[in-house]
């Protein structure tokens, strides 16, 4: 697993824009009164450390601040679809927070070279490896793009999951589980298809199970 670089310095003129985008999205936490909770039942306290890819299912526009108040204590970057990042005030302001530019329509690899870039400087990535927008009754199904970035950049995926709110007044749960690590699947230095399908088939799993730790504390 590689580990965040030093700069030596803790403030970075370079990151000021997303430093100061990042406590803005902080006080979100004032109405999600995130709730974070190990895939055990648990309360999650593990501290996350180095590069790692957070995956996590995708109802609403508000799922990456979710991630980042549940990693605050981390920069946390984030791909975005190209779509969302449309007109130059609009990308300008979402890059400078921290997004990455994606096009889903085609082999995006310039965006993936930023994307492991990223995660091989020790950074976190926020994916949403279902592919966009979801709804709460669809199956969990995951791409493999995520697995692939994971696999270049050397760091572990984070599953996670997440419900809507019935009522604005109720905490916003999140499941955590545990990090998945592609070398446990992958032995080879040049993986196959079937390596990289059975690693997504595990993330699949793990934020499945995720979900139906969601599920049961929603019914309680």
């Amino acid at each position: 697993m590689r580990k965040e670089k030093k700069t030596g310095r803790i403030f970075d003129i370079r990151l000021l824009p997303y430093d100061l985008s990042h406590m803005v999205v902080n006080c979100f936490n004032i109405g999600f009164r995130m709730k974070r909770v190990h895939v055990s039942g648990k309360p999650y306290r593990q501290r996350l450390r180095g590069g790692a890819i957070l995956a996590m299912n995708h109802t609403s526009f508000t799922d990456p601040f979710v991630t980042a108040i549940c990693f605050w204590y981390r920069r946390v970057f984030f791909l975005a679809a190209e779509a969302v990042m449309q007109g130059r005030l609009r990308s300008l302001l979402l890059r400078g927070t921290g997004c990455i530019k994606i096009d889903r329509n085609i082999s995006d690899l310039e965006a993936i070279k930023k994307c492991v870039k990223v995660l091989r400087e020790g950074r976190t990535l926020t994916v949403f490896p279902q592919g966009g927008l979801t709804g709460q009754a669809e199956e969990v199904r995951v791409k493999s793009g995520a697995v692939l970035m994971a696999q270049q950049a050397d760091v572990p995926i984070v599953p996670m999951y997440s419900l809507k709110r019935e009522h604005w007044y109720q905490r916003k749960v999140v499941v955590i589980g545990e990090p998945i690590s592609c070398g446990e699947y992958i032995t080879k230095k040049i993986p196959s298809m079937k390596d990289i399908e059975r690693v997504s088939e595990a993330l699949q799993n793990a934020m499945q199970e995720c979900r139906e730790v969601c599920e049961r504390m929603k019914k309680k």
